[in-house]
């Protein structure tokens, strides 16, 4: 009687330790499914693009009507302006470093054109917002470094 009352022990004991080494995974989409999503997105026109980031901006900085139109004016000649870069990129060399210089003075040229809209308070605020998203952009880089390595130790 002992014996079975052991063995029963021992049996529940044991079933109990596997149930709770095992642990909900995640449902993670392979990288390739990512990719293919990405496919199917409709391509936005560079006057949807404009009108997006507008009112975002809009809504961030609490702009009036005019700066909000003065706004989108920019918004829409950058958005046609990186159109046709991207277009020109696609067909040519895929490593021109003359492209990124391109793009990095299109970029200069906004923010330049921006400040002239914006009050020195707004610009303040625009900058602000924008080191705290560079700040938690590197630190997302930072963590998914972290764990490439984690796996790369793992696979050793």
């Amino acid at each position: 009687m002992k014996k079975i009352i052991a063995a029963l022990a021992l049996g529940i004991l044991v079933t109990g330790s596997t149930f709770a080494q095992t642990s909900p995974q995640k449902e993670g989409k392979h990288r390739a499914e990512h990719r293919s999503e990405r496919k199917d997105k409709v391509k936005k026109s560079p006057e949807d693009h404009a009108k997006l980031k507008t009112e975002k901006l809009s809504k961030q900085l609490d702009l009036n009507s005019s700066q909000t139109k003065r706004l989108m004016a920019l918004n829409l000649k950058q958005a046609q302006e990186m159109q046709a870069m991207r277009a020109q990129h696609q067909k040519g060399d895929k490593r021109n470093p003359q492209h990124r210089k391109q793009m990095q003075a299109a970029h200069t040229r906004w923010n330049a054109e921006l400040k002239d809209i914006l009050t020195k308070k707004q610009y303040a605020q625009y900058e602000a917002t924008r080191e705290e998203q560079r700040a938690k952009h590197q630190q997302g880089r930072e963590h998914r470094k972290g764990q490439r390595g984690e796996k790369l130790e793992r696979q050793s």
